[in-house]
Protein backbone atom coordinates (compact mmCIF):
# COMPACT_ATOMS: atom_id res chain seq x y z
CA UNK A 1 0.00 0.00 0.00
CA UNK A 2 2.83 2.68 -0.01
CA UNK A 3 1.60 3.34 -3.78
CA UNK A 4 -0.98 4.59 -2.34
CA UNK A 5 0.19 6.82 0.38
CA UNK A 6 2.34 8.54 -2.25
CA UNK A 7 -0.12 9.04 -4.25
CA UNK A 8 -2.50 10.70 -1.86
CA UNK A 9 0.79 13.15 -0.85
CA UNK A 10 0.80 13.34 -4.84
CA UNK A 11 -2.90 14.57 -4.85
CA UNK A 12 -2.67 18.01 -3.23
CA UNK A 13 0.12 19.39 -5.65
CA UNK A 14 -2.00 17.55 -8.60
CA UNK A 15 -5.26 19.83 -7.50
CA UNK A 16 -2.57 23.09 -6.59
CA UNK A 17 -1.28 22.72 -10.51
CA UNK A 18 -4.77 22.08 -12.11
CA UNK A 19 -6.65 25.11 -9.48
CA UNK A 20 -3.39 27.60 -10.50
CA UNK A 21 -3.01 26.58 -14.28
CA UNK A 22 -7.31 27.18 -14.67
CA UNK A 23 -6.95 30.59 -13.36
CA UNK A 24 -4.10 31.82 -15.55
CA UNK A 25 -4.01 29.53 -18.75
CA UNK A 26 -7.65 30.33 -20.91
CA UNK A 27 -6.88 28.51 -23.60
CA UNK A 28 -7.84 24.80 -23.72
CA UNK A 29 -5.94 21.33 -24.90
CA UNK A 30 -2.86 19.85 -24.50
CA UNK A 31 -0.94 23.07 -24.34
CA UNK A 32 -2.93 23.79 -21.26
CA UNK A 33 -2.49 20.35 -19.79
CA UNK A 34 0.93 20.07 -20.80
CA UNK A 35 1.67 23.95 -18.64
CA UNK A 36 -0.23 21.61 -15.63
CA UNK A 37 1.97 18.65 -15.77
CA UNK A 38 5.11 21.01 -16.02
CA UNK A 39 3.68 22.79 -12.92
CA UNK A 40 3.50 19.65 -10.95
CA UNK A 41 6.90 18.36 -12.36
CA UNK A 42 8.38 21.65 -10.93
CA UNK A 43 6.64 21.15 -7.13
CA UNK A 44 7.51 17.40 -7.45
CA UNK A 45 11.17 18.35 -7.92
CA UNK A 46 11.66 19.50 -4.60
CA UNK A 47 9.57 16.35 -2.90
CA UNK A 48 11.95 14.36 -4.82
CA UNK A 49 15.17 15.78 -3.52
CA UNK A 50 13.96 15.20 -0.18
CA UNK A 51 12.68 11.75 -0.87
CA UNK A 52 16.09 11.14 -3.44
CA UNK A 53 14.06 9.85 -6.57
CA UNK A 54 12.70 10.79 -9.75
CA UNK A 55 9.52 10.07 -10.09
CA UNK A 56 8.47 12.61 -13.22
CA UNK A 57 10.88 10.97 -15.20
CA UNK A 58 8.94 7.68 -15.21
CA UNK A 59 6.75 7.52 -18.19
CA UNK A 60 4.05 5.72 -15.67
CA UNK A 61 3.99 8.42 -13.48
CA UNK A 62 3.96 11.20 -16.04
CA UNK A 63 0.92 9.54 -17.47
CA UNK A 64 -1.27 8.71 -13.77
CA UNK A 65 -0.77 12.70 -13.39
CA UNK A 66 -2.22 13.44 -16.49
CA UNK A 67 -5.33 10.74 -16.07
CA UNK A 68 -5.85 12.46 -12.18
CA UNK A 69 -5.72 15.84 -13.80
CA UNK A 70 -8.12 15.05 -16.24
CA UNK A 71 -10.68 13.52 -13.72
CA UNK A 72 -10.02 16.65 -11.17
CA UNK A 73 -10.95 18.90 -14.35
CA UNK A 74 -13.78 16.64 -15.11
CA UNK A 75 -15.02 16.61 -12.15
CA UNK A 76 -15.32 20.43 -11.79
CA UNK A 77 -16.45 21.10 -14.95
CA UNK A 78 -19.69 18.52 -14.20
CA UNK A 79 -19.69 20.83 -10.76
CA UNK A 80 -19.73 23.74 -12.40
CA UNK A 81 -22.49 22.61 -15.02
CA UNK A 82 -24.47 21.08 -12.11
CA UNK A 83 -24.79 24.49 -10.37
CA UNK A 84 -25.76 26.40 -13.48
CA UNK A 85 -22.10 27.97 -13.73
Amino acid sequence: MNWLSVGLKILPFIVTAVKTVESFFKAKGPAKEDAAVSAVAAILSTVEETADRDLMSDERVEKATRDVMKAIVSLQNVIREVRGE
